[in-house]
């Protein structure tokens, strides 16, 4: 008897080991991505930190500044992009000998930050979850950080971001998240090692990072016979991670989740060479793990989401594939996510004079993305002392009064068996090479409710008198109940001919922006053959 149960006992716990997510691929394949997330579409990301301070862009991103100050001539690419933020450096602040990026610390005061402020603009707007940013490249924890010495309450504002973001977004209901881009904080403070500013003081190590270098070096610049490019190529991964860098990252990044128990851990791209394999399995299990250890959900679907970039990074299916400024051209086979800023070009964080985009382009790319089975985490940019720019407020006014009549075409939708109908695009590439297509009216984008008896058609542009839906000229419509354009309960008339479904448009609607166009089946919507 004492046999059987040993041996039921033994069951027992190989069982419930069994139920845990090990650091193993095969494993962590054991994930789900949860449905509040596949139904939000649409969350906000404040690019926020040490760098909102200077808010200088220079010739490439504000929120670099901590890089790019400590540049000097002939030691970047892309038309030698560093050299305005070293000089502004210089002019405004003093030589980065002398006034280093940990010296902009205290003029980060952030005196005007409220974060029931921020979550109810990001209510305001549209947004089902809001991400923190919790660390940048720059090595500044945005916490009440036990292990790290550089964070936002020990200096600077004095306040625990992730905290206070956390606590206002989940008194509303709202799901809350970290991005964590930490692990290429070795090789972001690159030209101050190699130029021997303050990262030559290794009490200042925990900030700038210890990375792994050619001894001896000095100072690196383009050759002789060498072009921009390819010096850039061979500068930007010169330095490599060491074991304090990876062990650092994989500290922090288990530390503000733990803390702050996140429905989602974005990551940026510094953390998808191989020598992080081990530590981001270990991490992915971790977190899924602590999700079932706070009842967030349950092993297979633990209810949180993992960010990751880049094909490879996470098996696929373990975690949630992110694209910057990028997306999937069809319907995937699971929940991705765009990151895209509210700046044109690479910019993200606040800075003077930056021109926004148009409401209307953001509406465009979030019809495209989630007919495709996508969200959208879309940066805004608060300035240092915590207020947003009128025009940010005003664009998020904008999104939201949209999304209040037309979110019926948005949230909880999936996609239908093709993702849309794409026009005679043309294209235009921003001084950094970006793509932005300019719609027709011919583009329209699918999207479906979860019963599967209501099919949305969005025209991009407004369509004038007639939509015409070409997928559906061959699909068997006899269980049809109704057509309407989303704000109005006229129904309207339609006609189906060999060109497609002929849609008779009322009046153009009060909104702006894209338009959708119900239509309600009496069974599940037919199928394109």
């Amino acid at each position: 008897m004492k046999y059987i149960t040993f041996i039921f006992g033994l069951i027992f716990i190989m069982h419930t080991h069994a139920q845990e997510y090990q650091p193993e691929w095969s494993s962590l394949l054991e994930y789900e991505a949860p449905e509040w997330y596949e139904d939000a579409k649409l969350g906000f990301w404040p690019i926020w930190g040490v760098f909102s301070a200077p808010a200088f862009k220079g010739n490439h991103a504000a929120e670099w500044y901590g890089r790019w100050m400590y540049c000097k001539e002939g030691q970047s690419s892309r038309n030698n992009q560093g050299l305005a933020t070293h000089l502004h450096h210089k002019k405004v602040y003093g030589n980065p000998s002398e006034f280093g990026y940990k010296d902009l610390i205290p003029l980060w005061k952030a005196e005007k930050f409220d974060a029931d402020d921020w979550v109810e603009l990001c209510e305001q707007g549209g947004a089902k979850f809001m991400t923190s940013l919790a660390v940048f490249h720059d090595g500044i924890n945005l916490w009440n950080s036990p292990t790290h010495r550089w964070n936002s309450v020990a200096m600077g504002p004095k306040i625990d971001v992730v905290g206070l973001l956390s606590k206002a977004a989940k008194k509303r209901g709202m799901k809350f998240g970290v991005s964590n881009h930490s692990a290429w904080n070795y090789g972001f403070y690159q030209w101050n090692h190699i130029n021997q500013y303050d990262a030559k003081d290794r009490k200042n190590q925990d900030l700038y990072g210890s990375p792994i270098y050619p001894e001896g070096l000095d100072t690196v610049e383009v050759g002789k016979n060498e072009s921009r490019a390819s010096f850039f190529k061979r500068t930007r991964w010169l330095f490599e991670p060491s074991e304090t860098d990876l062990d650092r990252w994989l500290e922090r990044t288990k530390e503000v989740t733990r803390l702050y128990k996140p429905d989602l851990h974005y990551f940026d791209w510094g953390m998808n060479s191989k020598i992080f394999e081990s530590r981001r399995k270990e991490f992915g299990a971790y977190y899924y793990n602590k999700a079932v250890e706070w009842k967030k959900g349950s092993f297979g679907k633990p209810n949180v989401v993992i960010n990751y970039k880049r094909e490879g990074t996470f098996a696929d299916g373990s975690a949630v594939r992110d694209f910057e400024h990028g997306a999937f051209d069809d319907i995937n086979h699971m929940v991705w996510q765009t990151d895209e800023s509210i700046y044109y070009g690479h910019n993200w964080g606040y800075a003077e004079g930056v021109k926004i985009k148009p409401t209307n382009m953001i509406v465009d790319q979030l019809m495209d993305i989630i007919s495709k089975r996508g969200v959208l985490m879309l940066a805004i940019a608060p300035k240092a002392d915590g207020t947003f720019p009128e025009s940010q407020k005003k664009f998020l006014k904008e999104l939201g009064g949209w999304l209040k009549v037309c979110g019926e075409a948005v949230y909880e939708t999936r996609p239908y068996v093709i993702f849309g109908e794409i026009g005679n695009q043309w294209l235009e590439k921003d001084v950094h090479g970006l793509k932005t297509y300019k719609t027709t009216k011919e583009d329209i984008r699918f999207t479906r409710n979860k019963n599967n008896n209501i099919l949305y058609a969005t025209a991009l542009e407004w369509p004038g008198e007639t939509l015409q839906i070409k997928s559906l000229a061959g699909v068997e419509l006899k269980d049809l109940k109704y057509i309407k354009l989303i704000g109005s309960n006229k129904k309207l008339k339609w006609k189906q001919t060999s060109k497609g479904l002929m849609v008779y448009m009322p009046k153009k609607p009060n909104y702006d922006f894209a338009y959708p166009v119900r239509l309600e089946f009496n069974n599940m919507i037919p199928s394109i053959k």
